[in-house]
């Protein structure tokens, strides 16, 4: 695994070369930044550091020329000073670039978390959004899903309230990130974890990369560390207010549970009611069970997530179930013997 002094001074080798062409949209960066998130986030923030650190800025002269001597160490000598070789003079940079990110990281962080700013993040039906919240954590929202963030200087703190959202963590060994949700706490060790409210009394968590705690509910204070179950990698977890069941599954499965990242659906014996739950949240055009004795039909395939007509169709195909077009622009589903 790549180090992550490793990728701060790549990061910042992006940087200089960029600032030096004065342009940083070449195929070779857009691969690296693309090929872990890791690499993203460091590159904002050392390119954040870069850009609000005036000092740094004024050590290129209006000239645009670099004098390579302007970072070399003071010399007692009388002598003329031997001019260093310009890779010596990107390892003073980066070093620089390193500090200023340092500098202008601890500054963001002491202003944001001095202020305990709340943010509130949220989606539409048929909307998927992906975020990168101010810690350099990417969160992707899937539709009809609302968060509350709020940063402050004990914890990371990502609410919930409705929904499911994937976050890829930037790990922060003093300042945990957690996702709470119906009373239910979530923290990550380093990972990409989804967390889905699968209704209002259970809470689903999906372990991508790394593994995340399971904190006790909320308000109980002498639980021990046997009570804190911890999730890896293609595990599954089924929460409710007090029990925590865990799933060791495999990378197929979890990577059907998120197809919703890839603007699909995806059942696999789930109910015709779950189903609708699911397409309902993605579309602002509803499907309304008009027969109840419809509501517990198995069914199974990947449909795209706007594609409620294919869904409908199939439906038609294997259960002959029919549809009407209904107030609103809703569709009423029934089966034909129960109208």
């Amino acid at each position: 695994m790549t180090k992550a002094t490793d990728i701060e001074e790549r990061a910042a080798a992006w940087i200089a070369r960029s600032d030096a062409r004065g342009s940083d949209a070449d195929a070779q960066l857009a691969a690296w930044l693309s090929a872990d998130p890791r690499h993203r986030a460091a590159y904002l923030r050392l390119a954040e550091a870069w850009a609000r650190t005036e000092r740094l800025g004024r050590l290129r002269p209006p000239t645009g020329l670099i004098d390579p001597d302007l970072l070399a160490p003071v010399r007692r000598s009388t002598r003329t000073p031997r001019r260093p070789a310009l890779p010596r003079l990107r390892g003073h940079l980066v070093a620089a670039l390193a500090i200023a990110a340092a500098v202008a990281g601890l500054l963001t962080w002491w202003n944001f978390t001095a202020r305990g700013a709340v943010e509130v993040i949220r989606t539409g039906p048929g909307a998927l959004s992906r975020v990168v919240l101010s810690d350099g954590t990417v969160a992707t929202l899937n539709a009809d899903t609302k968060l509350r963030v709020r940063f402050d200087r004990a914890a990371r703190t990502v609410v919930l309230m409705r929904g499911e959202a994937q976050f890829n963590v930037v790990h922060h060994g003093r300042w945990p990130f957690q996702v709470s949700a119906d009373g239910r706490t979530v923290r990550d060790v380093g990972t990409v974890f989804d967390v889905r409210r699968k209704d209002a009394r259970t809470v689903q968590v999906f372990v991508r990369r790394g593994r995340v705690a399971v904190l006790p509910p909320e308000g109980v204070t002498d639980a021990s560390a046997a009570d804190v179950p911890v999730l890896w990698a293609d595990d599954e977890a089924v929460i409710t207010a007090h029990r925590v069941v865990v799933h060791h599954g495999s990378a197929h499965e979890i990577a059907r549970q998120l197809r919703w990242l890839r603007q699909k659906l995806s059942f696999r014996g789930e109910t015709l009611g779950q189903a609708v739950a699911q397409f309902n949240k993605s579309n602002y055009r509803k499907i309304i069970i008009t027969d109840p004795a419809l509501l517990g039909i198995r069914v199974g395939g990947t449909f795209r997530v706007l594609a409620v007509h294919s869904f409908v169709a199939a439906l038609a195909r294997s259960f002959n179930i029919q549809s009407l077009p209904g107030p609103h622009h809703t569709i009423l589903l029934y089966h034909p013997a129960a109208k």
